[in-house]
């Protein structure tokens, strides 16, 4: 019984770390507090959380979003609406839920040497 536990313990270790990248989404941010905030599963092209803010040069106020993207999604960008000039800046992480409150994440090493471990033992090594 002992070595089927610690075998179901190993693989669900493995499946844990081969799950999708999650990334908290923000539908509306008012004084850098999102007001609607859930996590959501990005899709496989999507391997970063991000976080933008779009400053504008009038007293608009700054918009603030969340989300998914790719690599070519982290980059920052500027220009003008309406004789209005704006500036998005945006940071990107890439492991789940980065973007958004503290969370404890088991990083992959430290999974894999947990499975290696449950293994290690149900052999008897």
């Amino acid at each position: 019984m002992n070595r089927f536990l610690w075998s179901c313990a190993a693989l669900l270790t493995l499946f844990i770390t081969v799950e999708a990248l999650s990334c908290y989404t923000c539908d509306g941010e008012i004084l850098g507090y999102c007001l609607c905030s859930a996590a959501v599963n990005c899709t496989e092209d999507q391997d970063r959380c991000f976080v933008a803010v779009a400053k504008f040069s009038s007293h608009v106020s700054d918009i603030h979003e969340r989300g998914c993207t790719d690599q070519s999604g982290c980059e920052g960008s500027n220009g003008t609406i309406l004789t209005v000039n704006y500036t998005i800046t945006r940071t990107c992480c890439n492991s789940s839920l980065c973007n958004g409150a503290a969370s404890i994440q088991l990083p992959l090493t430290a999974a894999l040497a947990a499975a290696l471990v449950a293994v290690w033992s149900q052999w008897g090594l």
